[in-house]
């Protein structure tokens, strides 16, 4: 018997009621000093002093990021003539939304509305994920086009491989690079043939790598270091393309961690839905549970990015945002499949995840409510 819909599960159910939740928090929290503030004095420079493509801060080179975050902060302090920070609050949490949409659309006919309601509301409430939503950074808006460019390979993978997935791809993951930098291309670019050749499909890199994607990646980024080049110098985009590149990836002057830092990170990073998700998948693995191609997409992808943020000298928690997706939709796929042996376990762990995940932001609801102090002291 098919499922009948109910409203609860629909996904603008789901994003109004995270929205109504959040509301008071986006509202009363005050700005971080350290990064939120710097970037809207980044776009006040930039504004000030004529810069569109080079970004400066206090009269410094600031390459640590490309632009585009920060053109949507001086987008909204031109229109408006000030800064508003619920506005650019919401360029963290629409693209968190759009990066569920996605998942939930990818996954729509695997999962039943239990587990798609597990899989949506822990992701959301993932210790991380729910913080990078409502904070001024640039790691959701990567998130989202990454998941964006992941969908779009699967689609060509699963044999739409027309010239509009085809162009695609390439566009996601440029607009992936173009939010926080070089992280943005590692998930398509490094974990897809992970895949490819766990499945000894590797030929189909051809495809989804062919001459047409470095075609048009080539274009894009020639397009913005032309411009890079011509308002910075030399030096400006020896900056962009060499120090932060290679700096960070082997020996980082910034967040230089070992390379078990994310063994321990993630476990708080991810909480608490980790302590259900990872269980869940070792328990799948250990049993040799048939797992369908999109759980091993999922885990293949999310392992592959692991190891090699890990091998990456600059770390932070942050940057393994892209696979929290792929983790809670993963173990969502495997509960379910595990209903058929041990309906009680499956129903209660996705129960638990559903209703912790509401009782999360019901609480993030009354702290904003009632306590903004506790809040901003918090953040």
């Amino acid at each position: 018997m098919e499922e009948k819909p109910r409203i609860a599960d629909s996904f603008l159910f789901k994003a109004a009621l995270v929205f109504v939740l959040l509301l008071p928090v986006l509202l009363c929290r005050d700005l971080t000093p350290a990064n939120e503030m710097k970037y809207l004095e980044i776009a006040d420079e930039a504004l000030r002093d004529g810069h569109f493509w080079c970004l400066f801060h206090n009269g410094e080179m600031y390459t640590d990021k490309p632009p585009l975050y920060i053109w949507i902060v001086m987008l909204f302090r031109t229109l408006l003539g000030r800064h508003c920070a619920f506005l650019l609050e919401l360029f963290s949490l629409i693209p968190a939304l759009v990066t569920i949409r996605v998942l939930e659309r990818w996954c729509g006919k695997l999962l039943s509305a239990r587990y798609r309601n597990a899989a949506s509301l822990s992701l959301m409430t993932s210790a991380w994920f729910l913080g990078s939503a409502i904070v001024l950074r640039m790691d959701m808006l990567m998130t989202m086009f990454i998941t964006l460019a992941l969908w779009t390979f699967w689609k060509m993978y699963e044999g739409d491989t027309g010239l509009k997935n085809r162009l695609l791809f390439p566009l996601f993951v440029f607009l992936a690079v173009f939010s926080k930098g070089p992280v943005g291309i590692m998930v398509p670019l490094l974990c897809i043939p992970a895949f490819l050749l766990c499945e000894r499909t590797l030929r189909f890199m051809g495809t989804v790598w062919g001459w047409l994607t470095w075609a048009v990646l080539a274009l894009l980024c020639g397009i913005w270091w032309f411009f890079v080049w011509r308002e910075g110098g030399d030096e400006y985009l020896n900056n962009l393309l060499f120090h932060q590149t290679a700096g960070r990836a082997v020996n980082a002057f910034h967040h230089k961690e070992p390379f078990y830092y994310y063994c321990y990170t993630v476990w708080y990073a991810a909480a608490p839905w980790v302590l259900i998700h990872i269980p869940v998948l070792v328990w799948a693995l250990v049993k040799r549970v048939k797992l369908t191609a999109s759980v091993r997409f999922f885990l293949v992808v999310s392992a592959a990015f692991f190891v090699i943020m890990s091998a990456v000298s600059g770390k932070l928690a942050v940057y393994l945002l892209p696979i929290f997706g792929p983790v809670c939709f993963a173990s969502g796929m495997i509960l379910q499949q595990m209903e058929e042996e041990h309906p009680k376990a499956a129903r209660t762990l996705s129960g638990i995840l559903v209703y912790g995940s509401l009782s999360i932001l019901f609480f993030a609801f009354i702290v904003g409510l009632f306590f903004p102090d506790w809040l901003n002291s918090l953040l």
